[in-house]
């Protein structure tokens, strides 16, 4: 595919991509940034607008979220379909929980578009099954999931996290304050294909030797701090990751699940892994 023209560096203008809106800061290397769960993109990655002074920043809203169409449910699966294309040629690739599913699946399947791979509090738990913690999330969220139906989008919002291990009142608010935009993300998160459905090919994402970088919360700003079930569950997962694809790892201190949030350490770990990976 070629490669249009590159936007502004302040442009927050949107770009069709088949049913996807794409949002792009900056001009340089490309970057492609894949959000999770309960956002969309220029939301997920506010934090990472610095580095868009040296580089392009491709923000997709995925199907259902932000300004993006919505189809039947969102899919991983159709997810990856979206996002490989806009690798185009070549580029970084980053997800953050459920958009490091949606990032790994769309890495396999054209690995030589991949410069690198940075997955963000991976919520790819099907590579760690069996992990005490891991199972322990996965019953949390079907809980969530299977009431989700009869829940309020605020209520639906309140019991994902707290499944993670956020306390209502203390690590957030009684009534969180939804924006139109994330009352639309909550909704398409309530009927989310479940990300432990997700078969990772390691085998060939090992093979491919792609530079990847896992990056973790160290969950110490929760009142649960490192014992929290999400951080036990997606370490597992990171751990899992890490071993498989030889990847480096990175914990950002005093954040927790969406540690890109933390704006500099986080960019600065990016900046590094990138330089390294191209020397």
């Amino acid at each position: 595919m070629s490669r249009p023209a590159m936007r502004s560096r302040s442009s927050d203008a949107g770009r069709a991509a088949g049913p996807l809106n794409v949002v792009v800061w900056g001009d340089g290397e490309r970057v492609v940034c894949v959000h999770g769960s309960l956002s969309w993109g220029t939301f997920a990655f506010r934090a990472q607008r610095p580095l868009a002074g040296s580089y392009s920043l491709v923000l997709p809203d995925r199907r259902g979220y932000g300004g993006s169409a919505a189809g039947a449910r969102a899919d991983f699966a159709v997810d990856a379909g979206d996002i490989a294309p806009l690798l185009e040629d070549g580029a970084h690739l980053v997800g953050h929980s459920y958009g490091a599913v949606v990032a790994l699946l769309a890495a396999a399947r054209r690995p030589e578009a991949v410069r690198t791979l940075t997955v963000v509090e991976p919520a790819a738990l099907a590579v760690a099954r069996g992990d005490p913690a891991v199972e322990q999330l996965i019953a949390r969220l079907e809980d969530v999931d299977a009431a989700a139906a009869g829940l309020g989008v605020a209520e639906f919002v309140l019991r994902f996290l707290e499944a993670l291990g956020y306390r209502r009142g203390i690590d957030m608010p009684e009534r969180p304050h939804l924006t139109p935009d994330s009352i639309r993300a909550a909704t398409a998160t309530m009927t989310e294909r479940p990300p432990w459905e997700a078969e990772i090919p390691l085998g060939a994402l090992a093979r491919a030797g792609r530079p990847t970088l896992v990056v973790s919360g160290r969950w110490d700003n929760l009142a649960a701090g490192e014992q929290a079930l999400g951080r036990r569950a997606f370490g597992a997962v990171g751990d899992a990751l890490t071993r498989a694809l030889g990847a480096r790892r990175v914990t950002i201190d005093g954040w927790a699940h969406g540690c890109q949030y933390s704006g500099a350490p986080f960019n600065d770990a990016l900046r590094s892994f990138w330089a390294g990976a191209a020397s």
